[in-house]
């Protein structure tokens, strides 16, 4: 049986909302074939052992040699909890590298990949893209019908911050959303109610996109919050392990449309924890309600990693 479909008879386990069965039973895999397993529920970081609350599944799609999908947790109140993303570990060993030469995962594609360089190598921003459906009660409530899963094998700019190996996770609004125009990537400038204090627009950081979730949009971060911005200007105090994880906001023509979550490749090897604490504008022009905690971590139970947004804090909707 191949990794591949190992995965896929772990999911078949899952798609009960809120967890699998108890005891052993029989499950099938992609080809058919009867696979005996003893399932475990799902877990988050949000506690519903008590049944205080709900998982809702979304899709599972293909990655490396595994498979990601988005999650979310509901309250008794019908209130969110939790949204994110699972990775199985396997969806982290055989990932493309070079986007001229090495085919994206199935089901995902290559949506920025420049020239290669002399040696055939990739180079900074090249993306492969994988569009996630969000669990449907949950993106009602969120405003978030779909995620954008990134695999970025050279980083993201700016060069000696966000140049390694990583996952970026967007979450955008279905309305607003991002555009073609570059000049909106950075005109008007976001009203500082919809960004978290600290926040800015950064320069440079706008980026075609066009997916089923997102199109155009820049980014907007703390810097001074961010340990790895001090390897902008001094990269020799630096050892690469600065950038474990981020938490942005997605802009484009003057408005705050999502979020976006970075979590390094060096901090999943390592099966590592990342937690960021969260300031939360005073307003979103796509929900009344935004996340004040990004964590990052294994979960064995799963055998995968969860990238969380929970906490979250009712805002004006404009």
């Amino acid at each position: 049986m191949s990794k591949f479909t190992k995965a896929l008879a772990l999911a078949a386990c899952i798609t009960i909302v809120g967890a699998c069965e108890k005891g052993g039973s029989e499950k099938k895999g992609a080809s058919g074939e009867s696979i005996s397993a003893q399932t475990v529920p799902f877990k988050t970081l949000t506690d519903c052992a008590d049944e205080s609350c709900s998982t809702e599944l979304g899709n599972e799609m293909a990655m490396g040699n595994g498979t990601v999908r988005s999650y979310g947790v509901l309250d008794t109140d019908g209130k969110v909890q939790e949204i994110g993303v699972f990775i199985s570990d396997e969806a982290i060993t055989s990932l493309p590298q070079d986007c001229k030469s090495d085919a994206a995962s199935e089901g995902a594609k290559w949506i920025i990949c420049q020239e290669a360089n002399e040696d055939g190598t990739g180079k900074m921003n090249d993306t492969m893209v994988t569009t996630l459906d969000v669990p449907e009660k949950i993106g009602n409530i969120l405003g978030i019908s779909k995620l954008d899963m990134s695999w970025l094998p050279y980083g993201h700019a700016p060069k000696n911050v966000w140049d390694l190996p990583q996952f970026d996770i967007h979450f955008p609004f279905l309305s607003p959303n991002g555009g073609e125009d570059e000049k909106a990537f950075y005109e008007p400038k976001t009203p500082k109610e919809q960004l978290p204090v600290g926040y800015m627009v950064l320069p440079g950081s706008g980026f075609q996109w066009d997916t089923e979730a997102l199109k155009g949009h820049s980014h907007a971060a703390d810097p001074k919050a961010s340990p790895e911005f001090k390897c902008y200007k001094a990269p020799e105090t630096c050892d690469g392990t600065e950038f474990q994880g981020n938490f942005l906001y997605i802009t484009y023509d003057g408005k705050a449309i999502g979020y976006e979550a970075y979590a390094s490749m060096d901090l999943l090897q390592k099966k590592a924890e990342y937690k960021q604490v969260l300031n939360v504008p005073s307003q979103s022009a796509g929900a009344d309600t935004v996340p004040s905690q990004l964590t990052i971590r294994h979960e064995p139970a799963n055998n995968g990693y969860i990238v969380s947004l929970t906490n979250y804090k009712p805002v004006e909707k404009i």
